[in-house]
């Protein structure tokens, strides 16, 4: 394993160095990409260190760091009877020099399917 150290094992100087960088990033309003290239660092490495910004400021505060901002749970949600088969379906056919749009109701696809069949011949 090379010279790189894994993130937890960093010392309180090289993350200061990493978070001044952050922030310096986040302050420039540049992409990630360009202000990488213009420090000459790897991109992947900023995006890393941007990432791990919270949980390493909680450390130099002494402070326990609380992810956020992910759902703890799968969440199955079931659309509404009322929204099921409502809407239209837009179908554009060229075939030759016949054209016709269509705005098929979505609750009858098997009827749509033979108009289509029907009409293209």
């Amino acid at each position: 394993m090379g010279g790189r150290l894994r993130k937890d094992k960093l010392s309180e100087e090289q993350v200061g160095e990493r978070l001044a960088v952050v922030d310096a990033y986040e302050a420039s309003g540049l992409s990630g990409e360009a202000f990488a290239q213009s420090r000459g660092i790897s991109y992947l490495d900023l995006r890393g260190w941007a990432s791990h910004a919270p949980r390493w400021r909680a450390r130099l505060a002494g402070q326990a760091y609380t992810a956020t901002g992910r759902a703890a749970a799968f969440v199955k949600v079931q659309p509404s009877e009322a929204s099921v088969g409502t809407g239209c379906a837009r179908i554009v056919c060229e075939v030759g020099s016949r054209r016709v749009q269509v705005d098929w109701p979505v609750a009858a696809p098997v009827e749509c399917a033979q108009w289509l069949r029907a009409w293209l011949g």
